[in-house]
């Protein structure tokens, strides 16, 4: 018992050590104290009419473009292998800014994981579309139809939300944020810039709008790590490569911790888990991954980590059922341990297919689609497999019910012997003349079972004062 405990222990702290590093690199939004006033200065967020989003919106990116010109000004001047910093309170409005102006565009169909960085870029692409369209803050805009406006000279369309938590706001649509990149090309193509462009340095830089102190090593790697390839440079293409042949190699590589069997499958699925959170949070949030290898690297890391979370779960429930039959010394021949295996399997299995939906919900998958196939499906299986449930169905009532158990001496019908083993499916009965009988559940409780073993042996004085026959 202290053994099985050991070992269920071990497992436990080596999966809380381990989520608990993820969880330390995850990205999170940034929360900051005091009032928005702070932070904003001369500027107002609202967003309850087009023009006030859109005058907010060009005022707002062109406040952060500012401070990013001016710190990547400073570093080429000083050549130093550190980056420049902004002072506490202009970095806290920067942040404070970012957030507003990612409110200002609806992210609903961006995977969430990617919604930050993807979202930061989409920003500066629509920022530059106004800034090359000639597009200022107090532009009127022409009206589509009710709730929706686009502004002139430009594809950019802004809508009112009409549902949710933020109904009433006035944001750039979803349909602008998808089309973006390809308005974005066309642009720049037709109007090539030698100026700063905001959106080619955050896209081209380490750690976000702002550069960290670090990102100075990057910016000075030779000519052929900072050529770019698509809206990425060299550099981040091959971060991005190492990541995810650390997520399928890391862990085959690093099995050998753990001792073979399910542990071994259950410490790798956890070592996956841990390289897929890293992989997504250093390459797509540290490395500043964009667009469309964004987006697939999103996609990649979270439908591995949730997959590699569902084979967590179950073999969990293996570990522990496997651990319960130790401490209660259950005979592994016996129903009891086939019924705790079978409830244990299939709570894990149920929680792996919720957790693998919402993974692929969170990945930007039509889950209702899905779930519907698996309905339709399930019932296909649930006919073809129905011999087998009910075999299963009728052990867990002859489980229940306790009539028979291994060692047992049982006639049924035509079959009599010693019960050597009692399965999900079938009973295995040794007869007299030593052979191995096998009748499925179904058929056994649907028979009388006479259990001599339990017979009830009577009492010599039971046969005194009764009368001859």
């Amino acid at each position: 018992m202290q053994l099985a405990i050991k070992m269920l222990s071990r497992h436990v702290f080596a999966l809380a050590i381990v989520w608990v590093c993820a969880a330390l690199l995850s990205h999170a939004n940034p929360v900051y104290a005091g009032k928005a006033d702070t932070y904003q200065m001369h500027l107002t967020v609202d967003r309850s009419t087009p023009e006030r989003c859109l005058s907010f919106f060009i005022n707002a990116t062109s406040d952060v473009e500012g401070v990013m010109e001016r710190l990547k000004t400073q570093f080429d001047q000083e050549k130093s292998w550190k980056y420049p910093q902004p002072v506490d309170i202009e970095r806290k409005r920067v942040d404070f800014l970012m957030t507003e102006v990612l409110d200002s565009m609806d992210l609903s169909a961006v995977p969430q994981w990617s919604r930050q960085s993807i979202g930061t870029g989409t920003a500066f692409m629509i920022s530059e579309i106004l800034r090359l369209s000639n597009v200022q803050a107090d532009t009127p805009l022409r009206k589509l139809k009710d709730d929706l406006w686009i502004v002139p000279g430009t594809y950019l369309q802004i809508g009112r939300i009409k549902e949710g938590m933020r109904m009433g706001d006035v944001v750039f649509t979803a349909d602008t944020v998808a089309n973006a990149p390809t308005l974005y090309r066309k642009i720049i193509a037709a109007q090539p810039r030698d100026e700063f462009n905001p959106y080619k340095f955050f896209t081209e830089s380490p750690g976000g709008v702002i550069p960290p102190a670090w990102a100075g090593v990057f910016f000075s790697l030779p000519g052929f790590w900072l050529a770019s390839y698509g809206t990425n440079t060299v550099w981040q293409w091959t971060l991005f490569g190492v990541c995810l042949l650390l997520v399928f190699v890391g862990p085959y590589l690093l099995r050998r911790l753990f001792r073979q069997g399910a542990a071994r499958v259950l410490g790798v699925a956890v070592l996956t888990m841990f390289f897929a959170r890293l992989g997504d949070y250093v390459s797509i949030d540290l490395g500043s991954l964009s667009s469309h290898g964004a987006t697939i690297g999103s996609v990649i890391f979270t439908i591995v980590f949730y997959l590699a979370l569902s084979l967590t779960v179950f073999m969990v429930s293996e570990v522990l059922a496997g651990n319960y039959l130790k401490i209660a010394r259950f005979s592994a021949n016996t129903l009891d341990s086939s019924i705790i295996r079978l409830l244990c399997r299939v709570g894990g299995v149920f929680a792996s297919l919720g957790i693998i939906i919402y993974g692929l919900n969170t990945a930007g998958f039509p889950v209702v689609g899905i779930i519907a196939g698996l309905g339709v499906g399930g019932l296909a299986f649930a006919l073809a497999a129905r011999p087998t449930l009910e075999n299963l169905l009728a052990g867990v009532v002859i489980y229940m019910d306790k009539s028979i158990k291994v060692g047992d001496h049982i006639e049924s019908g035509d079959v009599e012997g010693v019960v050597e083993d009692i399965g999900m499916r079938s009973t295995r009965i040794r007869g007299s003349d030593g052979t191995l009988i096998s009748v499925t559940n179904a058929d056994m409780s649907a028979k009388i079972i006479r259990n001599k073993t339990m017979r009830i042996t009577p009492r010599a004085d039971d046969s005194i004062g009764q009368n001859p026959t």
